[in-house]
């Protein structure tokens, strides 16, 4: 809970928006309140039972950004999953630019894979988001990575990318 407890607060940076109070931020409005409200529940009772930090945002502009380094920022910015074992996913969603990501820390590379995260993108979220489903599309993916989530990893020898190996070698 204090990882999720530390995503509250700050102001926003490098147009970044504020964290919120949870793991849901709908700055776009593509879902009912209600229907944010319940998926906020969900993704913080998965956190406190699982340690994986499962984060949905949706914004109104990349700031003309990449959809890429939007994700990677804010994710980073953020810090989304716990600082020691970088067990966090973010989906963002930026409707108006017709962009959407899947970001997954550094921890759970060898379960979420990058080929995993993109036949997600693939198959629930640009069909459903196509049709202006974005709840739709963006409650599939949530369904879709918690359920690989429960899953042994599918790569486990270590984190997959440079970025996240050379990382690791940092914190020894």
């Amino acid at each position: 809970m204090a990882a999720l407890a530390a995503l509250v607060g700050c102001a926003a940076a490098h147009g970044y928006p504020a964290r919120p109070g949870g793991p849901v931020l709908d700055l776009a409005d593509v879902m009912p309140a209600a229907d944010e409200a319940a998926l906020n529940s969900r993704l913080t009772k998965y956190y406190e039972a699982s340690g994986n930090a499962l984060v949905v945002v949706t914004v109104t502009s990349l700031e003309g950004q990449t959809i890429e380094q939007y994700a990677n920022g804010l994710f980073n910015e953020w810090g989304i999953g716990d600082a020691r074992t970088d067990r966090g996913v973010l989906i963002l969603l930026a409707p108006n630019d017709r962009q959407a990501r899947i970001e997954v820390g550094c921890g759970l590379e060898g379960t979420v894979t990058n080929g995993f995260a993109e036949q997600v993108m693939q198959m629930k979220m640009i069909p459903a988001y196509k049709q202006h489903h974005f709840e739709e599309g963006t409650l599939a993916a949530v369904d879709a990575l918690i359920n690989r989530l429960a899953s042994p990893p599918a790569n486990d020898n270590g984190p997959v990318s440079a970025v996240c190996r050379s990382r690791l070698r940092g914190r020894s």
